[in-house]
């Protein structure tokens, strides 16, 4: 397994994984792959002029109103909009159109892990207890490890989906779920199932915002935002980032602009194509594969190791987790594929990478009926595979 990981990211990047705290058990989390050369598909190519013509497809399988749609193909960055920005906004989203990211935000919350791992600030195999408020216990599993970081990060805590409890004030909820936390017994000891929780995330990003003695915004903004330029993505925007926001899927509710920083970490962040497309650049950036980056992008959780996996395949068969990432195997329309979705407050979103052929796509749409997602999940999927169809790699 060494091996292989110093042949796909590099020794510098496999050192950092191993150095980590990866524990190779032989439940969920027991080895982490690095990206991998992806299988050639059968897809046909498709050339630059004809990515207009694809995302605008994207947006006609949606039956949306209104569409961002990023594209990274190498060095080539493309953000476009389509549709409008709402009922009575006739306006034409663009790269600059803020939307919802919803789950997608977890990628940065891995991001950030990613980063303070390869810093050496933290393991991704501490225990949450390590980085928990002061006076708060975290229950030990009667047969079973502890709950870390890693085991939060790719849904194998034994944590449920939401914490179940009224949403507090603000400035109430950190505390408010640690107490949950706490009073919870008798949960499925870590690492032997995958269960999608939102509230897993929320906890890592307390943790990740004690390792640095910051708030979580802070951490974000210091170690994964500021510095690629991204500034649209917050989970607090201004007035002026608000008056960009595209409507949400009214049918569902009205979901106003305001602060989503108690969430930040699972699924509040606010965003723009614009921003995406950089954040996808520095994920698909040519080169040696950097330390932060092969933690990131690397697979933790076999699904064939699991006794059950839950909310993973909204949009293909999911083959394994990694943070927060979801890997799919190659088929005949695409390679091996990184993704993740979104959903929530009138919007869906998705991201899918290929990172041995540098191609991203970022998509977020507000028709949340018909089930529209898994459509556009697949033909993004396809348009990966086209891009780099023939390529060599």
């Amino acid at each position: 397994m060494l091996k292989t990981i110093l042949l796909l990211v590099g020794r510098r990047a496999a050192a950092v994984i191993l150095a980590a705290g990866v524990s190779f058990a032989p439940v969920a989390c027991q080895r982490a792959t690095a990206p991998q050369a992806a299988q050639p598909t059968k897809a046909p190519p498709v050339t630059p002029a004809g990515v207009t013509e694809a995302m605008a497809s994207l947006y006609a399988a949606s039956e949306a109103m209104g569409m961002v749609v990023a594209v990274v193909d190498g060095d080539s960055v493309r953000a476009q909009g389509f549709g409008r920005m709402g009922p009575k906004d006739p306006r034409t989203p663009d790269g600059r159109t803020l939307v919802r990211l919803q789950s997608i935000s977890k990628l940065f919350s891995s991001d950030l892990l990613a980063t303070l791992v390869a810093q050496g600030k933290l393991r991704l195999d501490d225990p949450l207890q390590a980085h928990a408020p002061p006076g708060d216990v975290v229950p030990q599993p009667r047969n079973g490890p502890p709950i870390t970081l890693l085991s939060l990060a790719t849904h194998t805590s034994g944590l449920p989906r939401e914490a179940g409890i009224d949403p507090p004030p603000p400035d109430e909820a950190i505390a408010a779920r640690w107490a949950w936390l706490v009073r919870e017994r008798g949960r499925p000891a870590p690492g032997r199932q995958a269960l999608y929780s939102n509230i897993g995330f929320e906890l890592l990003g307390d943790a990740l915002a004690s390792a640095t003695g910051r708030s979580y915004d802070d951490a974000l903004d210091t170690a994964v935002t500021g510095p690629l330029g991204l500034v649209d993505t917050t989970a607090k925007p201004t007035a002026e980032e608000c008056a960009r926001l595209m409507s949400p899927d009214l049918r569902r509710g009205s979901y106003p602009c305001i602060d989503q920083t108690p969430e930040a970490a699972s699924g509040g962040l606010y965003s723009t194509a614009d921003d995406m497309a950089l954040w996808m650049r520095a994920q698909l950036a040519a080169g040696r594969v950097g330390p932060a980056r092969g933690i990131s992008q690397a697979v933790y959780v076999r699904r064939d190791a699991l006794a059950r996996a839950v909310g993973l395949d909204h949009a293909g068969p999911a083959s394994g987790i990694g943070l927060a990432w979801i890997e799919e195997q190659p088929d005949d329309t695409h390679p091996r594929i990184l993704e993740k979705t979104g959903g929530g407050d009138g919007f869906l979103t998705y991201i899918v990478i290929d990172p041995v052929r540098r191609i991203g796509i970022f998509v977020a749409f507000n028709n949340e009926r018909g089930h529209r997602l898994p459509i556009v999940a697949r033909d993004a999927n396809v348009l990966v595979g086209k891009l780099g169809a023939g390529r060599g790699v």
